[in-house]
């Protein structure tokens, strides 16, 4: 095989694990920097442009038992009131309803900007159902929660003619927001290290350099028929 033929074999090479972990810790400084920086940068973009949002949630409770002087509740009655609250969720979102909303809002909000904020879902699969609004400003968060606790049960019944809506709880202030702060930091950690580890294997598999013997035996298999020393200076003298 010719030189140049042996040349493009060396490029195509596969690294053996052994190769691969002493060529990143040979470049680990390299790594540890572009890990720092890549944090950095996720730590930065998230704190000035990525705003903290606040989640305020009220809890409602399902029943399918119409009649108020019943206070027996069957199987069918739950199994009724879970059905139920699939329905009730798609009201929840209704213009009708959100319009009432934002009138008591003054209408600072539209009917689509609260239909974002907006998140329904039942409760681990009971008669019960969770509404969360996600807002920048937390009391602006408990205020909108709460107006549809106030709403809902009403209208919801209304529309539907079946069973009854109870609020079970209502929103609180909340005081923590959610901030992805620390996992984009720790996201931008980890695409610098992998960033920095594929960089450092490119250059390497690229690098055809032959700086020792067993490089030349391992890429070109030439028998090796002698090797010239270093010869410092002052050996020399």
């Amino acid at each position: 095989m010719s030189g140049e033929g042996k040349m493009q074999d060396s490029m195509d090479m596969e690294i053996d694990l052994k190769d691969l972990v002493l060529m990143l810790w040979n470049r680990k400084w390299t790594i540890i920097l572009c890990a720092f920086w890549g944090g950095l940068l996720a730590f930065l973009i998230t704190f000035l442009f990525v705003t903290p949002l606040y989640t305020a949630s009220v809890s409602m409770y399902v029943s399918n038992n119409d009649n108020r002087s019943n206070s027996t509740i069957t199987t069918s009655d739950l199994s009724a009131s879970q059905s139920l609250v699939s329905t009730y969720i798609v009201v929840l979102k209704s213009d009708t309803l959100l319009t009432k909303v934002a009138d008591k809002l003054d209408n600072s909000y539209s009917v689509e900007e609260l239909r974002k904020m907006l998140t329904a879902e039942s409760i681990d699969g009971t008669e019960a159902f969770r509404v969360s609004i996600i807002n920048k400003d937390p009391k602006m968060a408990q205020k909108i929660s709460n107006y549809i606790a106030d709403v809902a049960p009403g209208d919801i019944v209304r529309v539907v003619k079946a069973g009854n809506v109870e609020v079970i709880d209502r929103a609180k202030l909340p005081d923590q927001a959610d901030w992805p702060l620390a996992r984009n930091t720790a996201i931008g950690l980890v695409l610098g290290i992998l960033l920095a580890a594929a960089v450092v294997v490119v250059f390497n598999m690229m690098d055809t350099t032959i700086r020792t013997v067993e490089d030349l035996t391992k890429y070109y298999e030439l028998p090796v028929l002698g090797e010239i020393p270093t010869i410092s200076i002052a050996e020399a003298v």
